[in-house]
C-alpha cells in the first residue's frame, strides 16, 4: 500500500532553518565544477522537492546559474511520478504557498498552476525502491522526512545505513519530526536536535545494502501478507505481558555471560557480564569478538563458530585457561546458530566459569598428574583430529577449486564469445543511444518550445484589452483575462467555476447572450462581432461586440468555448459625437458668409460648402478633387497651383491672392487662407481652406499704391532739397562765424588801442571804450560757442577708448584760478571708460564744470561731486530711449549753487536760452545745448534735476560701447 501524504511547505519552521543556517553554508563550498546533490526518496507528487527547488533559488537570488544544483526525487508509485514531472498543480494544493512565490515561480493555466521551467530544470523525478535499488551517491543533502514512521526496526537500520553510503563526507540528513535515527547512532550525529537534522559520521564503517532480487507476484505477495495477518495469538495481552515481566526480572540476574554475533564475528548485543571473558582493545574502537577477547580464547572461538556454521549444530568446548587478576581461570565455551530471517547468519556465544580460581587446581594437580596427561593427551588428540578434519576440508577445498578453475577457464571462454557478442550489442547501443539522444534532444526542444507558447500565449490572454473568458462544456467559467475582471469589475473567486448565466447576481442572463451560446455555437461552431446592448449593475449600460469560437482538445476530447467580449461603449458614443460634430460643422459651413474647403492628404478637395457653389455657380461633383482648379483665372493658375503644392508639401500655413471666375462670367480677386489639419494623436489629415472676396479692396489698394508711390517721390526731392539748404546753412554759419572773426579782432585791437590813451579822454569816452570792450569779448565768446555747435554737429565719427577720469583731471587745470578764488571743492570718484570722442568729452565735462562754479552762491563756497554707477536691467528699462542690449553708466554732477526751477529743467538745454541776469551771470546760453548735441552725438541722455536754491544735479546716461551701426 503506498501512502502519498504531502504538501508544499509542509514544516515552515524546519525549512526556514534550511534557507537561513544549513544551505548557506552547504552553498558556500560549491562552485561550477561541484554542484549540489540532493536526494529527496518517497517524494510522492513533487511537493516537497518542489519546495526545496524553490528555497535553494530564492538563496541564490541572480546566481542561481553559477552554481549547479541536482534534486533527485524518487518515489515507488511511478503515477505520483508523472504528476510530479508534468508539475501543475490545484490552487488547494498551494495553500501554504505564498503569494509573492506563486508569482514568481508559477504559471496559471486553465485554472491550476504549473511550477516554473526554471524550478522544473533542476529537478529529476525518476521510480526508485530504496531497499532494493542502487542508491545515488556523494550526495549533500537526503531529505527523508515522514517515511521511517511507516517501516519496522529492520528496514529503519537498512535505509539508515544506505543514506549513510549516499551521503559525502559533509553530507545532512533530515528526518521528520517524529522520526529519529534509532539504533544507527554510530552512523550519525544529531545538529539541530528541534528539526532532526543530522551530520554524517566519517569515521563510521557503512555499506549500502540492498536485495537485488526480484519481486514477489502481487498474488503471492498478498496470499503471504494475508497469510501473516491470520496467524493466531496464543495468549491474550494481560497473560502475555505478566509472563515477560518474569522473564525480564529472572535474565537480568542469572543469565550467563553471552554474546551475539554475525558471520564477520562483529558483536551485535551482550548478555550477562562479559568482563571476565571480554575486553576492550586498544587503538581504535571495535566490537570485533576477536579483538575483544582475552588471550587463549581467540583462537578457540574462531574454530567454534566455523564449525558451528558450517554444521549448523551446536558446539562446546570445557577446559580453556585465561589469565584474570586472580590468577588463571578455566572456563567453557558453547556456540549456538540462531535462526534468522535473513540470509545473514548469526551465533550465540555462552561463556562459563568452572572453578572460581586457580588455587585449587594447582592443589589438585599435585594428586592427579595422571589425570591432566590424560587430558593432555585428550586435547592433542582432539587438535589432530580438528588438523585432519582440517586437512580433509583443504583437500576437498582444492578439488573444488582445481573443478572451480576448469570451470572458470571454460566460462572465460564462453565469456570472450560472449564479450564479442557484448561488443556488437554495444555497438549497437551505442548507435541506439545516439538516436535516443536525438531524440531526447528533439524532446526537450519540443518541450521548450510547448513551455514558451504556454508562457506567449498566457502573456497574450493577460494582455490584450478585450476581455476574454473560457467556458467548458457545461458554460462554467474555467477562467477569465485580466481585462475582464478590470471592465466588469468581477473577482476571480467569484468568477471560476461559475455558470455564465449565474455570474454577478445572473447580470449575465441575456437573451441575446443565451442565443449565441445554446443555438449558435452548437450548430455553427463560432460567432463573429456580434453586437448586444445591457445595462449591468454599478457599472451601468455597455455596448459589447460578442465573438465565439468552440474548440475540441485533441488530447483530452475536452469542449471549450472561447469568448471575447469587446467593449464599444466609449467607441459608439465617440463615433456618435463625430457624426454629430460633422453634421454641426457642414450646417455651419454651409452657412458661413466665406468660402469654405477641405482638402486630404493627396491634395484633394473633397468638400466644398453652399458658399463657394452659390459664388461659382457649379455644382459639387464638378468642383471636387480637380475640378475647381478650371474656374482660376490662366494667368494666375501656375502661380495659384505651385504655392499651393508647395506650402502643402511643407504642411505649413499660406495666404494667395488670385482671380476665380464668378457665377456671371467675370473674374474677381479672392484672397485664399489654407491651413494644414492634424487629427488628435497629431497625424496630418489635410488642409482647411477659406475664401473671401478681395475685388473691390484691391482695386482700392492698386489706387493707393499709386498715389503713395508719386507721394514718396515727392518727399524724396523736398528731403535732398531740405539736405541741401541744411547743409548750406551748417557752411554759412560755419563760414559767417570765421568772417566775423577778422572785424572783431579789428575792433579789439583798436579798442586796446584807445585804452593807452584812455586817461587823456573826458569820462563820458572812457565809459564807451570799456563798454566796447566788454562788447567784444562777449562777441569773440559768442562766436567760439557757435564753431563748437557747429563742429558738435558736423559728427567726424572719431570714437575711441576714453578714460573720464583723465578727460577731468586733465580739465581741472584750466579751473585752477576760479578754484582758488572761490575755494571751491571738487570731488571725483571712480568714473567709466567709454567708447567716445575724446575731443567731445572735454567740451561735455568743460561746461558742466564751469556752469557750477559760475553758478555758485556768493556767500558759500562751491562744492561739486562727480560720481557714476552701472545701471541695472530694471533700470534700464525705464529710459525708453536706450538700447537694452548695451550696457551703460549714469555719471552724475551734482553742485551745491543757485539752483533751477524744477519746470525749466528741460528748457535750460535749448540754444541761446537763459534764465538768469546777464550782468551777474555772463553767457549765451550755448553751453547746455552744446551738452546735450554731444550726449546725442554719443547716443545717450543728459537731464537736469533741482530743488531751486539747494543746487542742481546734471544726470549723463552713457553707453559703455557705441552701437554697430553709429
Amino acid at each position: 500500500m503506498l501512502i502519498n501524504v504531502t504538501t508544499f511547505f509542509r514544516d515552515p519552521d524546519s525549512l526556514e532553518y534550511l534557507k537561513k543556517t544549513l544551505l548557506p553554508g552547504i552553498l558556500k563550498t560549491k562552485n561550477e565544477t561541484n554542484p549540489l546533490r540532493i536526494w529527496v526518496p518517497a517524494c510522492s507528487t513533487g511537493e516537497e522537492a518542489y519546495s526545496l527547488a524553490i528555497i535553494l533559488m530564492e538563496i541564490l537570488g541572480e546566481r542561481y546559474a553559477s552554481i549547479p544544483i541536482q534534486i533527485f526525487a524518487t518515489d515507488l508509485s511511478e503515477l505520483a511520478i508523472a504528476k510530479a514531472r508534468l508539475g501543475l498543480y490545484s490552487r488547494n494544493d498551494l495553500i501554504n504557498v505564498s503569494p509573492k512565490r506563486l508569482q514568481r515561480f508559477f504559471t496559471k493555466i486553465d485554472g491550476s498552476y504549473r511550477i516554473s521551467k526554471a524550478i522544473r530544470d533542476i529537478v529529476v523525478f525518476a521510480p526508485h525502491n530504496v531497499f532494493k535499488d542502487p542508491p545515488f551517491s556523494r550526495l549533500d543533502l537526503v531529505s527523508c522526512c515522514n517515511v521511517m514512521i511507516y517501516l519496522d526496526t529492520v528496514l529503519q537500520k537498512k535505509i539508515i545505513a544506505t543514506f549513510h553510503y549516499s551521503l559525502n563526507n559533509k553530507g545532512y540528513l533530515i528526518l521528520g519530526k517524529s522520526e529519529t535515527i534509532g539504533a544507527s547512532g554510530q552512523l550519525f550525529t544529531q545538529v539541530e536536535k528541534k528539526f532532526k537534522i543530522y551530520a554524517r559520521k566519517n569515521d563510521a564503517a557503512s555499506k549500502a545494502i540492498f536485495e537485488m532480487n526480484y519481486r514477489l507476484p502481487e498474488v503471492q505477495r498478498s496470499e503471504h501478507l494475508h497469510a501473516r495477518r491470520n496467524v493466531p495469538r496464543e495468549q491474550t495481552a494481560p497473560q502475555k505481558d505478566l509472563e515477560k515481566v518474569v522473564d525480564d526480572l529472572l535474565l537480568s540476574k542469572y543469565i550467563p555471560a553471552t554474546v551475539l554475533v554475525n558471520q564477520e564475528l562483529e558483536i551485535l548485543q551482550f548478555r550477562g557480564e562479559v568482563s571476565t571473558f571480554l575486553e576492550p582493545a586498544p587503538g581504535k574502537a571495535s566490537l570485533n569478538l576477536l579483538k575483544m577477547a582475552k588471550q587463549g580464547l581467540a583462537f578457540e572461538l574462531r574454530s567454534a563458530v566455523h564449525k558451528v556454521n558450517k554444521s549448523n549444530q551446536p558446539f562446546k568446548k570445557s577446559g580453556l585457561e585465561i589469565k584474570t587478576k586472580g590468577g588463571l581461570q578455566q572456563v567453557s565455551i558453547e556456540v549456538l546458530p540462531l535462526p534468522s530471517e535473513t540470509e545473514e547468519k548469526l551465533c550465540v556465544i555462552i561463556f562459563e566459569e568452572l572453578f572460581a580460581n586457580m588455587e585449587l587446581i594447582e592443589s589438585s594437580r599435585a594428586s592427579s598428574k595422571d589425570k591432566m596427561v590424560k587430558r593432555l593427551q585428550d586435547e592433542l588428540a582432539a587438535l589432530k583430529e580438528d588438523m585432519r578434519s582440517i586437512v580433509e576440508e583443504q583437500e576437498a577445498s582444492n578439488e573444488e577449486l582445481q573443478s572451480a578453475n576448469e570451470e572458470i577457464v571454460s566460462t572465460n571462454e564462453e565469456l570472450q564469445s560472449i564479450n564479442e557478442e557484448l561488443e556488437t550489442s554495444k555497438e549497437e547501443v551505442e548507435s541506439s543511444n545516439e538516436e535516443l539522444m536525438t531524440i531526447n534532444t528533439e524532446l526537450q526542444i519540443r518541450n521548450e518550445q510547448l513551455a514558451e507558447s504556454y508562457e506567449y500565449a498566457e502573456a497574450v490572454f493577460d494582455t490584450i484589452q478585450e476581455a476574454v473568458i473560457l467556458l467548458d462544456k457545461d458554460l462554467r467559467i474555467k477562467t477569465a483575462n485580466k481585462a475582464f475582471y478590470s471592465i466588469f469589475q468581477a473577482r476571480e473567486e467569484t468568477t471560476e467555476g461559475i455558470l455564465i448565466y449565474e455570474l454577478g447576481h445572473r447580470q449575465w442572463d441575456i437573451p441575446a447572450l443565451r442565443e449565441l451560446l445554446q443555438e449558435t455555437i452548437p450548430n455553427e461552431s463560432q460567432f463573429q462581432n456580434r453586437e448586444i446592448r445591457h445595462t449591468f449593475g454599478g457599472i451601468g449600460e455597455k455596448v459589447l461586440l460578442l465573438s465565439g469560437r468552440r474548440i475540441i482538445q485533441k488530447i483530452h476530447r475536452q469542449q471549450l468555448i472561447l469568448l471575447a467580449i469587446q467593449d464599444v461603449t466609449e467607441h459608439k458614443q465617440a463615433q456618435r459625437l463625430v457624426n454629430e460634430r460633422e453634421a454641426w460643422f457642414r450646417n455651419m459651413a454651409d452657412n458661413a458668409p466665406v468660402m469654405i474647403w477641405v482638402a486630404d492628404r493627396n491634395k484633394q478637395r473633397n468638400f466644398f460648402n453652399r458658399t463657394w457653389l452659390e459664388y461659382t455657380g457649379r455644382k459639387l461633383d464638378a468642383e471636387i478633387g480637380d475640378g475647381w482648379k478650371s474656374s482660376v483665372h490662366e494667368a494666375d493658375r501656375d502661380r495659384c497651383l505651385n504655392t499651393y503644392n508647395a506650402y502643402f508639401d511643407d504642411r505649413k500655413a499660406y495666404v494667395l491672392d488670385y482671380r476665380l471666375l464668378r457665377g456671371d462670367g467675370k473674374y474677381r480677386w479672392i484672397q485664399e487662407t489654407g491651413k494644414p489639419d492634424f487629427s488628435a494623436d497629431g497625424n496630418f489629415a489635410g488642409y482647411i481652406g477659406s475664401c473671401i472676396e478681395i475685388h473691390d479692396k484691391r482695386m482700392m489698394h492698386d489706387e493707393l499704391e499709386q498715389l503713395v508711390k508719386r507721394r514718396t517721390q515727392d518727399l524724396e526731392e523736398m528731403n535732398k532739397e531740405l539736405q541741401r539748404s541744411n547743409s548750406e546753412l551748417k557752411q554759412f554759419a560755419y563760414v559767417a562765424s570765421h568772417d566775423l572773426q577778422e572785424p572783431l579782432r579789428k575792433i579789439m585791437t583798436f579798442a586796446d588801442r584807445l585804452q593807452s590813451h584812455k586817461d587823456s579822454l573826458p569820462e563820458a569816452q572812457r565809459k564807451y571804450i570799456d563798454k566796447i570792450g566788454v562788447s567784444s569779448q562777449r562777441m569773440t565768446r559768442l562766436i567760439d560757442d557757435l564753431l563748437n555747435f557747429s563742429r558738435t554737429a558736423r559728427n567726424d565719427n572719431g570714437f575711441t577708448r576714453t578714460s573720464l577720469n583723465k578727460v577731468v583731471k586733465d580739465l581741472l587745470v584750466d579751473f585752477d584760478l576760479v578754484i582758488s578764488q572761490k575755494h571751491a571743492v571738487i570731488d571725483i570718484g571712480k568714473l567709466p571708460s567709454l567708447q567716445a570722442i575724446p575731443l567731445q568729452m572735454e567740451q561735455l565735462f568743460h561746461n558742466l564744470i564751469s556752469n557750477a562754479l559760475k553758478f555758485s552762491k556768493s556767500s558759500v563756497p562751491p562744492v561739486i561731486k562727480i560720481n557714476s554707477r552701472a545701471l541695472t536691467a530694471e533700470e534700464l528699462a525705464e529710459y525708453k530711449e536706450l538700447q537694452p542690449s548695451l550696457k551703460y553708466h549714469e555719471v552724475v554732477i551734482a553742485d551745491n549753487g543757485i539752483g533751477i526751477d524744477p519746470e525749466f529743467a528741460e528748457q535750460i538745454f535749448e540754444i541761446f536760452q537763459r534764465l538768469n541776469d546777464r550782468e551777474q551771470f555772463p553767457g549765451m546760453g550755448i553751453g547746455l545745448a552744446l551738452c546735450r548735441k554731444i550726449v546725442n552725438n554719443h547716443n545717450g541722455i543728459i537731464f537736469a534735476r533741482s530743488l531751486g536754491n539747494e543746487g542742481t544735479a546734471f544726470y549723463i546716461i552713457l553707453p559703455v560701447t557705441q552701437p554697430v551701426n553709429n
